[in-house]
């Protein structure tokens, strides 16, 4: 699920609204906060400001939107097996 997240995160252009990423794992701010709490003390991401986060990792936005599709295809398959 946190990379879900990340994926979320990077169709943003820059810092991502918290809801906003909520909405698109379809899942509530409550649930998806367990992924940004750990993705921060990871230190992959950080609260840019209040209610929005940012990638620390340079170049991960951009990463994430060119093999995005790889990764939600590799989770398909995962959860399949």
């Amino acid at each position: 699920m946190a990379r879900d997240y990340l994926l979320a995160m990077a169709q943003d252009d820059g810092p991502s609204a918290i809801g906003d990423i909520a909405k698109r794992l379809e899942r509530d701010q409550i649930y998806a906060n367990v992924y940004r709490t750990q993705l921060i003390k990871e230190d992959i991401i950080f609260q840019s400001s209040y209610g929005y986060v940012d990638f620390k990792l340079p170049y991960l936005r951009d990463y994430l939107r060119e093999h995005g599709a790889f990764h939600q295809m590799r989770r398909t398959i995962e959860g399949l097996e």
